[in-house]
């Protein structure tokens, strides 16, 4: 079972994917470029300058960690570089509460957090077109949540649940 979890900043994928692998039982791999930089300013510059070769480097090593195994991926690109998920889910949460999750994660300023957000957003979304030569194509998504409207544990439940349907192939 391959569980592909992604979403603006702020939506919630690592939280989530952390409590999935938990209830489950099984690896979370979230890998990110934050590991590269000591900043939230450097890492917008390596976003920004990753060239292309780095960014399906990176993606094509989330593939071979994921490869044969039930896991739980935490990325941006997944849902569309892992071939073999079984689910692929994408978060969705307003502006402004993905804003404040930020500010309060960092310990930051709502204004610090937007621009934040807002070019994070933009230069993550650049990546896999810079790197694949188009743009996510959401018609793949499975499930799509608001994690503003619908708790943590009903989501880590509503997708517990669909995963574990999806893997005894009663729903296709």
């Amino acid at each position: 079972m391959k569980i592909c979890i992604s979403g603006l900043t702020g939506t919630g994928k690592t939280t989530l994917g952390d409590e999935l692998a938990k209830e489950l039982g099984i690896e979370h791999i979230k890998p990110t470029y934050k590991s590269k930089v000591a900043s939230d300013d450097e890492l917008l510059r390596f976003l920004k300058n990753a060239s292309k070769a780095y960014i399906k480097e990176f993606d094509d090593d989330i593939i071979n960690k994921s490869d044969g195994k039930d896991c739980i991926i935490t990325t941006w690109h997944c849902p569309w570089i892992i071939k073999d998920a079984t689910v692929r889910i994408w978060l969705v949460c307003g502006d402004k509460e993905r804003i404040r999750r930020e500010a309060k994660s960092r310990g930051k300023s709502i204004e610090y957090a937007t621009k934040y957000v807002k070019m994070k957003d933009k230069l993550s979304l650049a990546q896999y077109k810079k790197a694949y030569g188009k743009e996510f194509d959401y018609s793949i998504i499975d499930l799509t949540i608001n994690t503003e409207k619908v708790s943590r544990e009903n989501v880590v439940a509503l997708i517990s649940m669909f995963a574990l349907l999806r893997e005894k192939k009663k729903f296709v």
